[in-house]
């Protein structure tokens, strides 16, 4: 009896099963699957437990990934992702988030973590650790990076025992990469590094980064090593041309990645110092803001900005460097209080504009700032307390920002606090460059000593990148620099992706030029850090041929059986995993917050093909070449993908794409090793294929209809309409026209076309007023209007309470967010499935179909990628806009 009970309940509970999964599932074949699957979880789990029916009922909560009410055929494998996931890496920030909405599935949750509870308490015992040797070293007065003061010197028992430690710490470097390991010992040797990095990995502390840098050029270190001594393939002459190829190019990465580590190892996070409280006691400053083509309306709010500078007025002198020689210019300085300078001969481009205004004014520091570069008003007493600490200063730089997105942030449709190209380098980098006294001079949001400035000749014009030269000449004469990390101005991006590359195209010609005319390797001046610093800005630019090798280097073996590396899959596996693994763990590690994970690739791989030639001549020939100015300020009515741009990217995805065909084609009869063989390349390529797919996605240009870019800044307003006063937010604003939100309830006072009055401030702490006309009046609360300004006087007042704002750009750049390694890793496949789409989308219909089919693989793999709970995947954690914020922006 018992029997044939437990018998009708098992056909009832599979015939509720069957039921829903007829019900929730796509097809024929998904109910076959997920039937099987389910069985399979019920035979091996115990899934009647109270654990995994509270599992059950929160599915929708822990598998955010997932329709269950429309099954597809590998949903189980998606589940089981899922699983491991969470059991293995949900981080504590989810405890604390469930406790506090006191969610019913939080045991459940902990459940599935207590696994890694111990690796978790080893992880806070290091940072611990770590954290109080930091604080000894800085509360000692050890010589670190912190306590750096250009008038110091370091005494001869200090370099003495430097020396003994760097010749001790080369030795045991040498013996660990040199070391020969069987493959058995070698994967015992980097499960041991593995395990100890993962560990420091979450401590977020200086000296735990540091150990992770030593580990991961320990490793990488045995990569190169294995590479030149038994991976050369000397078969043939081909074999050993892609051989060499691609170990130089590999060879020319580990280099790239030793440099950056030192330059940013333990950066410098400078703050302003103090300026004396007597304004008399202020220095003189001439304020040099150079034009050539620009439109005025681009240059009016940098001359507005400059004119409104919180500094003694006697002491202050702002010029228009017109190399454009234009007669609305002059009457414009005119009308505002501005000195005009143009000059007849339009030599040397910028430098020479600068150079030529040097010769006419006396002023004890010239600030500079290019056109379109608006700086707040507090941007002098901000920066000019270092000269006055320091009489050895000649250079203090400032972050370059801008207010409007450039064409990878506008065209892949990112966020605002997604950390953009430049920041890398403008925010991160130079703090780095600024602890070995090596910060380079950025051609604008600087200021410069002038005694130190005509030392050198005034700004370089030997090359087309005069700032970085410039910066280097002051060092070569014993000059000291320093950045500071605060943003104190912000201009305009460049528009389209060819203007970009145009402009990235000239950087890299005037570094190589620099490398080739005065190598900082060489030379009498500057210190050795000083010269591995300026040395790693100039070879940067030279990524272009090797990022081309790296996707093209599976192509020999899977064309015409070339062996790149001449090794076994397994220790092709053995060495190189490791060594992808811990450099882009520990890259993560020191860029976290200023570098968004894995799509920064795409700016190399945009980059590489347009400055590989120009490169290539600029070693060759240096001397060849002309500066270019980039337009600013434009429009674009219509999305399009350009062409033109995107050649290249479509050849090498062409060739990629027919290289995994074959690779597939290859599998088929293949013996057990070469199957292995073709599997690595294949992966290789697949990655190739994402990056390719993304660049695509990249080259299409997005709809930019605003001449005057709009600005996300959040302050206090107050508007007047008729009598009734009402207290208000400004949400953004352009050099025209503002976004405000108010109390939805108040919307019934507003119209279109209705006047009104705006003050910057609170009621009880006004500040400038002016007349507005309502443009737009939507439900949710939000207005937008048009701001007249009649005057010239009007006009600076509104640059002043907008662009002017002391902390605007601070605020900004708090908004910026550290995204991890896996939310970087799905984006940069959606951005590849976005490519595709793309792509698909503006070609002919005889090939869109094959884009379309590629973008829907693309999802399906995304699809598997594991995710964080559902209150961790909101809008305001995707790095991609939402509709809402893309309408109000543009």
């Amino acid at each position: 009896m018992l029997l044939f009970d437990l018998i009708n309940g098992a056909k009832d509970r599979i015939s509720r099963v069957s039921n829903y999964l007829r019900s929730n599932t796509t097809g024929g074949v998904s109910y076959f699957i997920n039937l099987l699957a389910l069985g399979a979880a019920w035979l091996l789990f115990p899934i009647e437990s109270p654990v995994f029916q509270r599992l059950k009922r929160g599915k929708d909560f822990y598998f955010p990934q997932i329709n269950f009410h429309r099954l597809r055929p590998l949903d189980s494998v998606r589940v089981f992702i899922q699983l491991i996931f969470l059991m293995l890496f949900a981080s504590s920030k989810e405890e604390t988030a469930l406790r506090q909405s006191k969610n019913s599935h939080f045991s459940t949750f902990f459940l599935f973590r207590w696994t890694v509870m111990a690796a978790k308490k080893a992880n806070r015992l290091v940072r611990r650790v770590s954290e109080r040797l930091s604080k000894s070293l800085v509360s000692e007065k050890i010589d670190l990076p912190e306590h750096r003061d250009s008038a110091g010197k370091i005494s001869l028992g200090k370099k003495i025992f430097i020396g003994f430690l760097l010749i001790v710490g080369l030795f045991l470097y040498v013996l660990c990469v040199t070391q020969p390991f069987s493959l058995d010992e070698q994967i015992i040797f980097l499960l041991i590094l593995g395990t100890i990095a993962l560990t420091l990995f979450q401590a977020h502390t200086r000296l735990t980064l540091l150990m992770l840098i030593v580990i991961s050029v320990i490793v990488s270190s045995r990569y190169i090593w294995w590479r030149y001594s038994e991976t050369i393939n000397p078969n043939s002459y081909t074999s050993v041309i892609f051989t060499w190829l691609l170990i130089l190019a590999e060879t020319y990465a580990f280099i790239v990645m030793l440099l950056g580590y030192f330059q940013v190892c333990w950066v410098l996070d400078r703050k302003p110092a103090p300026i004396p409280k007597e304004p008399s006691q202020w220095p003189t400053v001439d304020i040099f803001i150079p034009t050539y083509n620009e439109p005025l309306d681009v240059v009016k709010p940098t001359v507005y900005a400059a004119l409104c500078q919180d500094w003694e007025k006697s002491k202050l002198n702002v010029h228009i460097l017109d190399d454009g020689s234009r007669k609305e210019f002059e009457d414009f300085a005119a009308e505002v209080g501005a000195h005009y300078i143009k000059r007849e001969k339009h030599n040397h481009a910028k430098a020479g504009n600068i150079n030529h205004a040097m010769s006419i004014t006396n002023g004890e520091f010239i600030a500079i700032f290019d056109c379109d570069h608006v700086p707040v008003r507090t941007f002098l007493q901000k920066t000019m307390g270092w000269f006055i600490k320091d009489p050895k200063v000649a250079l203090v730089q400032t972050p370059h920002h801008f207010y409007s997105q450039d064409p990878f942030e506008k065209n892949l449709h990112l966020k605002d606090n997604v950390p953009n190209e430049n920041s890398l380098f403008h925010d991160f980098i130079q703090k780095g460059n600024d602890t070995w006294n090596a910060t380079m001079f950025c051609g604008s949001c600087a200021i410069m000593r002038r005694k130190a400035l005509e030392e050198v000749g005034g700004i370089a014009v030997e090359t087309v990148t005069e700032d970085a030269h410039t910066s280097l000449k002051l060092n070569r004469k014993g000059w000291s620099s320093a950045f500071l990390s605060t943003p104190l101005s912000a201009g305009l991006s460049t528009e389209t992706l060819a203007a970009h590359i145009g402009q990235r195209i000239r950087w890299a010609r005037g570094m190589v030029q620099i490398f080739r005319l005065d190598n900082p390797l060489f030379g009498k001046g500057l210190s050795i850090p000083q010269r591995l610093c300026f040395l790693n800005a100039m070879i940067h630019f030279l990524h272009g041929l090797p990022r081309i090798i790296f996707l093209i280097a599976p192509l020999p073996f899977l064309f015409a059986d070339v062996y790149v590396i001449y090794a076994s899959a397994i220790a092709i596996f053995v060495y190189l995993v490791p060594h992808m693994v811990h450099s882009t763990m520990t890259t993560y590690a020191i860029h976290r917050g200023y570098r968004f994970p894995f799509v920064s690739a795409l700016y190399e791989t945009i980059l590489s093909w347009y400055i590989f030639v120009p490169t290539l001549v600029a070693l060759i020939a240096p001397h060849k070449g002309k500066f270019n100015v980039t337009a600013k300020g434009g429009v674009i009515d219509k999305a399009y993908l350009d062409w033109a741009v995107s050649k290249p990217y479509l050849l090498l995805l062409s060739l990629n794409m027919l290289g995994f065909l074959i690779g597939i084609y290859r599998m088929i009869g293949a013996s057990s090793y070469e199957v292995m063989m073709i599997l690595i390349n294949l992966v290789w390529i697949a990655y190739n294929l994402v990056i390719l797919f993304a660049a695509m996605a990249v080259c299409v240009e997005s709809v930019q209809k605003r001449k005057f870019p709009r600005i996300a800044f959040k302050t206090s307003v107050q508007l007047k309409v008729g009598e009734k006063n009402i207290s208000a937010k400004l949400a953004a604003f352009s050099q025209k026209d503002c976004v405000i939100t108010i109390n939805p309830q108040d919307v019934q006072f507003f119209e279109p076309n209705q006047e009104i009055t705006m003050t910057f401030g609170t009621k009880h702490h006004p500040g400038y007023s002016f007349h507005c006309v309502v443009d737009a009046v939507f439900d949710k609360g939000v207005l937008e209007v048009i701001v007249r300004q009649d005057t010239r006087v009007e006009e600076m007042h509104y640059v002043s309470a907008t662009f002017g704002t002391p902390d605007i750009w601070i605020q900004k750049q708090s908004e910026v967010k550290p995204y991890g390694m896996l939310s970087g890793a799905e984006s940069l496949l959606q951005i590849a499935k976005l490519g595709a789409i793309s792509f698909a989308n503006y070609s002919s219909n005889s090939v869109g179909w094959f884009f379309k089919s590629v973008s829907w693989c693309v999802r399906e793999v995304i699809s598997f990628i594991p995710r964080f709970p559902e209150f961790r995947k909101d809008s305001k954690n995707s790095p991609f806009e939402d509709s809402e914020h893309t309408q109000l922006m543009r």
